[in-house]
């Protein structure tokens, strides 16, 4: 059986899109895959039973057996000074052993740091299990480099490939030095996904379950959100602020008519009223005409933002984005080196 352990530099990374991406591939080269994530942090409630996420939408619409033996279902640090390290591993190693295919996509935690105190952190798994490792590394500043640098020095000789994903603008000149740089530690770049906005964006309608909102004007429609705007400006300059950005979202005290008023007829996507405060009933019927949801929160703004851009920073790539993740990773990556180098 090969194995294949994709880890990463840092939370959010994209590292999910692009196991799931990989199983997609394998699959369709006629492997008989599997998925294993030994440690669940992103726990979903199904009726009674509780299980990690990613797992659940791999197994339900993927069709690919999945294991996840242990899931964080309480505070990490409840979870950490409660929770025997010995009998960690063994349940580890216990699902590992039923895992009976061709190739199992082994997920890491958030980062390679995470469940070091239990001793089950990406690079101690990566002893248990005897598998090489993937490192996925979001290219979220230059210090990002660092910390490849030290993973490779805590990981040996078991990660030698390295995938940076979410390059955009002047970084892409930067990549082939480093490539060179990189070489003389043993480490290869395969790949350098470019920042795609439509992986990054939420739909209006999960928006409104983020913050628990009420529609007061339905979309209908449920469009792209890619970015936020806070309303905390000037009525006279909110005509060029808001005209000039693409696919945005207000957040906005509900009781700022004048600035939903310019939002609304400068195509915003969706208009968010905080505080509890409904727009006037003309502001709500200029956004029945120009088609425009309006979601009431009973939130602050601030506090509104907050559980917006948490949600944003918890992306799940599903439907239509794996689709798109999977052709990026493609066309971005040298998939048969990668495969040929982990003996498939």
């Amino acid at each position: 059986m090969k194995k294949m352990l994709i880890s990463s530099t840092e939370s959010y990374s994209g590292k999910s899109g692009i196991a799931i991406s990989l199983l997609m591939i394998l699959s369709e080269r006629g492997y008989n895959v599997g998925y294993f994530k030994p440690i669940g942090l992103n726990i979903i409630r199904l009726q009674e039973e509780i299980c990690d996420e990613d797992a659940y939408f791999i197994k339900k619409d993927l069709g690919i057996e999945v294991s996840c033996p242990i899931l964080l279902d309480r505070p990490y640090i409840d979870f950490a000074i409660s929770e025997d390290p010995l009998k960690l591993k063994k349940e580890i190693m216990d699902a590992f052993s039923r895992m009976k295919k061709d190739v199992v996509i082994i997920e890491g935690s958030q980062d390679y740091q995470t469940g070091a105190s239990l001793g089950i952190c990406d690079v101690e798994l990566s002893k248990m299990l005897d598998s090489k490792v993937l490192m996925v590394a979001k290219f979220s500043s230059d210090f990002v480099i660092d910390r490849i640098v030290i993973a490779k020095k805590l990981f040996n000789e078991r990660l030698h490939h390295v995938i940076l994903n979410q390059v955009s603008g002047y970084k892409k000149s930067y990549i082939k030095t480093l490539a060179e740089n990189f070489k003389k530690l043993d480490l290869e770049i395969l790949g350098m996904i470019p920042k795609d906005i439509s992986l990054m964006s939420l739909k209006v309608s999960e928006i409104a379950k983020a913050i628990d909102g009420e529609f007061l004007v339905k979309p209908e429609k449920d469009e792209d959100v890619e970015k936020l705007i806070v309303g905390l400006i000037r009525s006279e300059s909110a005509s060029s602020q808001l005209g000039q950005a693409e696919n945005y979202a207000l957040v906005v005290s509900g009781d700022r008519n004048d600035i939903i008023n310019i939002a609304i007829q400068s195509g915003a996507k969706c208009v968010i009223a905080t505080g509890n405060l409904e727009p006037s009933s003309m502001v709500l019927a200029l956004a029945e005409r120009k088609r425009v949801p309006v979601i009431l929160s009973k939130l602050d703004t601030a506090t509104t933002m907050m559980r917006i851009q948490e949600k944003f920073g918890r992306i799940r790539i599903r439907g239509e984005k794996i689709k798109r993740m999977k052709k990026l990773l493609e066309e971005n990556m040298d998939v048969d080196r990668l495969l040929r180098d982990f003996g498939l």
